[in-house]
């Protein structure tokens, strides 16, 4: 009886305070303010600052004065460093595909972000129509009680069957209770993923229609597979320009002095390299170490595109499964055990049997409604997870 009151009294907290939203309201506010696509837009826009231009060191601007005996001066240099070409066009090409793989994990983030949101919407009207089911399987067992106290006091088997049912009846009264526990912690994920305070926001749901399984094209490349082609790219023309580490940086400098008492100028200009290759471990050790990183780079792209294809295959032939069995449930056996249930009410109980028949008739409608719901949760995340190879989606 407390569970129920419970259960009641979360029922008429939400329907007072909670904001009634359907799926795509939820998913419009999830798009708008979650914080995880922030963030991975932030990367992006930082990502493509840092893709603009070249790295050149800036020039030293220097003033000067000099005294020679009597003579003084005053004079500038100015001084200018460049690396060697190849040097500055791998390094501005890495940046380039960093950027390029943040705008690939940005398209990602969204596509994330839809197909999870979408999946805790629905998590939310599962975990308050569970509790709903469950209340009506304990009317169920406690209707059953009613029918076995007629009996029991000229039965002996009738009363054991009393302890066992209400045993049952107590049980499920845990059951209900680590329910209501798991659709409050719903609500605050659906709160925490469109950054809304749990301790106000309250989520009242209008039943999702069923996830359509998406098409999958083997033949397409899906935005994480890009993004790892970027990031191996990155990779290779930082190879590209560590290699470049033997090559020479150019130095050059102009120096110009004035001497005001003997209207003396000076002049000075100077072309000057640098020498790496006369400590060659530092140049060596930059390209090995960058040769490394891009061969390991490799591997873990070849091992990523594995694993996404495979997970295509595994994930959708799970929710084309999945899909079936949800359908025999809804299509089949639930309007059969319905029947079954209005059949029952025709029929008077006239002994033992008959009572444990009714019983089983009445409990199988609410449990075949929970397994409905179990399959149909296990079917809204192999979508969720099968959402994120799809390249064209409207949630980008």
């Amino acid at each position: 009886m407390t569970s129920f009151l419970y259960f009641i009294l979360i029922f008429c907290n939400l329907s007072a305070f909670a904001e009634t939203l359907t799926q795509e309201q939820f998913l419009s506010k999830v798009l708008n303010s979650n914080l995880d696509l922030k963030i991975s837009q932030g990367a992006a826009e930082a990502a493509k600052a840092n893709a603009n231009g070249y790295n050149i060191p800036p020039p030293m601007v220097g003033l000067m004065q000099l005294k020679q005996g009597i003579e003084s001066g005053t004079g500038f240099e100015v001084q200018q460093i460049i690396p060697f070409p190849t040097k500055l066009s791998g390094d501005h090409s890495a940046r380039k595909y960093e950027y390029l793989m943040e705008e690939e994990n940005q398209l990602v983030a969204g596509q994330q972000a839809y197909s999870q949101g979408r999946f805790i919407y629905f998590s939310v009207w599962q975990s308050q129509e569970r509790i709903a089911v469950l209340n009506e399987k304990r009317q169920v067992l406690q209707d059953h009680v009613k029918f076995l106290r007629s009996v029991a006091r000229s039965d002996s088997f009738a009363k054991i069957t009393l302890l066992k049912t209400e045993s049952e009846v107590d049980l499920l009264e845990n059951d209900i209770e680590a329910a209501g526990q798991i659709f409050n912690e719903k609500q605050i994920d659906a709160a925490l993923y469109i950054n809304a305070d749990p301790a106000t926001f309250k989520l009242k749901t209008v039943e999702p229609p069923l996830s359509a399984i998406p098409k999958i094209d083997f033949s397409e490349v899906s935005h994480q597979v890009r993004a790892a082609q970027f990031q191996l790219e990155s990779l290779k023309e930082k190879e590209f320009e560590a290699k470049s580490a033997w090559l020479p940086d150019f130095n050059l400098r102009y120096k110009e002095m004035n001497f005001g008492n003997s209207a003396t100028k000076s002049t000075e200009l100077m072309v000057g390299i640098t020498l790496p290759f006369l400590f060659f471990w530092e140049p060596y050790a930059l390209s090995s170490q960058a040769s490394k990183a891009r061969l390991t780079g490799e591997y873990e792209f070849a091992k990523k595109k594995r694993i996404f294809d495979s997970d295509k295959i595994l994930l959708l032939g799970r929710a084309t499964s999945l899909h079936k069995q949800i359908e025999n449930l809804n299509h089949k056996l639930i309007p059969r055990a319905e029947q079954r249930v209005k059949l029952v009410h025709n029929v008077a109980a006239r002994d033992m049997e008959t009572i444990h028949d009714r019983r089983e008739t009445m409990e199988a409608f609410p449990d075949l409604k929970l397994k409905s719901l179990d399959l149909r949760m296990e079917y809204e995340q192999v979508i969720a997870n099968l959402d994120k190879y799809v390249t064209h989606q409207d949630a980008k």
